[in-house]
């Protein structure tokens, strides 16, 4: 599957910016991609969500929004916890509608992995509350290492610094 994520970094320019995620994803993923994370691979620049270029072509600048155009960046930073919010009720509804009682639940646990699916939607909102970047995030502050927008506004705002949106398409 594929999602797009806006990767937010310092930066001096639009190409700066895409080395740095480019680089920064690949030292999360390692040199053969171990499985620690969630996704198996990316595009920078948008991947198949850009419109202005081929699918796999890597570092196109023409979806990079820069801080300096602050209608732009607010309006994606908006977009993306917007988009986390869906999902998020996605799961809540999906987690409602299973009627599970945890404390049953809980009580016949024999110490053993339970390989059905059943808490998957309350994990996931566990997740997200706790701001665990994945698939549901959406938005990833790679310089705080965090999903919460916050510190690269207060950043951005306070100190005047240059930061840069990159759209990553992200396979998983």
């Amino acid at each position: 599957m594929h999602v797009l994520q806006y990767i937010a970094v310092k930066a001096d320019s639009a190409e700066e910016a895409i080395i740095n995620v480019r680089t920064s994803l690949e030292s999360i993923m390692g040199e053969f991609g171990s499985g620690s994370t969630w996704y198996d691979w990316f595009i920078t620049g948008g991947g198949r969500f850009n419109e202005n270029s081929d699918p796999y072509t890597d570092g196109d600048e023409s979806m990079v929004v820069s801080s300096q155009d602050s209608e732009a960046f607010e309006k994606i930073i908006v977009e993306s916890v917007e988009a986390r919010m869906s999902e998020f009720n996605r799961y809540r509804d999906e987690w409602q509608r299973s009627n599970i009682n945890l404390d049953s639940y809980f009580d016949e646990y024999q110490g053993d992995m339970d390989y059905t699916m059943k808490l998957y939607p309350l994990g996931k909102m566990i997740d997200m509350v706790q701001g665990e970047w994945d698939f549901n995030s959406y938005f990833y502050d790679i310089e705080s290492w965090s999903t919460n927008p916050l510190h690269m506004n207060k950043d951005r705002i306070n100190n005047g610094t240059l930061w840069f949106l990159v759209p990553v398409d992200f396979h998983f």
